[in-house]
């Protein structure tokens, strides 16, 4: 899919700097949110729905209908990000068919038992599991919470486990 500029692991899914910075490094013109809770949840939907800025489409979806769609040729075929709230997602709709070359990590909710790996992003065991599956199948996972960031491969987070 030659329009798929990123795909994104931010729990903050569409906010101020995807949409600002992302957004325009890659002349988006269309986010898909996968997401089960979001899709299931009228109020959450709505808000994405709602936050992207003007000329920018927005789909939510969970992680079984966006497969369905990717699968039928049925993702937005302009200028496209796809944005995960957390590494589970991301590697469940990987499983279920949404396949992709590359995957940033931008944010991942701190709670609990995790690691600073780079910057202010933190990460679970269970998470690093996650991403090296996802490693291990052949995507490219880096971190890059903004675009004026390095990229820090995950090879280099896992060294923190």
């Amino acid at each position: 899919m030659e329009n798929l500029k990123l795909t994104r692991v931010d729990f903050r899914l569409i906010h101020g700097q995807v949409m600002t910075r992302w957004a325009k490094k890659y002349d988006t013109k269309a986010v898909v949110v996968i997401d089960d809770r979001s899709a299931s949840n009228m109020l959450l939907k709505k808000i994405l729905l709602g936050a992207a800025p003007a000329g920018i489409n927005v789909w939510v979806e969970s992680v079984e209908s966006a497969a369905a769609k990717w699968k039928d040729g049925q993702f937005p075929m302009e200028s496209l990000i796809v944005l995960f709230k957390d590494t589970d997602t991301a590697l469940r709709a990987y499983q279920a068919g949404v396949t992709y070359p590359s995957l940033q990590i931008g944010g991942i909710e701190g709670s609990g038992d995790k690691k600073n790996v780079y910057k202010n992003v933190v990460m679970s065991d269970a998470e690093a599991a996650q991403l090296k599956e996802l490693g291990d199948a052949g995507v490219n996972v880096f971190f890059q919470p903004i675009p004026e960031d390095a990229e820090y491969s995950l090879e280099d987070a896992l060294k923190k486990f």
